[in-house]
């Protein structure tokens, strides 16, 4: 699985950003727990990935493929 990037499931939160070079978008996801935060020994974490478009129809475009 080194080589293939992961499933992420749908995100919970996404923002964007008015950037320099045009549009900065950014997706959180809930990651699947480890049995340590199921046991509620460690915070879940998040997952993000950042996307960088540099027009608004770029950024409409990227948004329908996250959603």
């Amino acid at each position: 699985m080194a080589d293939k990037e992961k499933e992420l499931k749908d995100p919970c939160h996404v923002s964007i950003c008015r950037a320099e070079n045009g549009w900065k978008i950014n997706c959180t996801y809930e990651s699947e727990k480890s049995l340590s935060q199921r046991a509620g020994w460690v915070p879940t974490c998040m997952e993000s990935k950042d996307f960088v478009e540099k027009t608004k129809d770029a950024v409409l475009k990227r948004l329908k493929e996250i959603l």
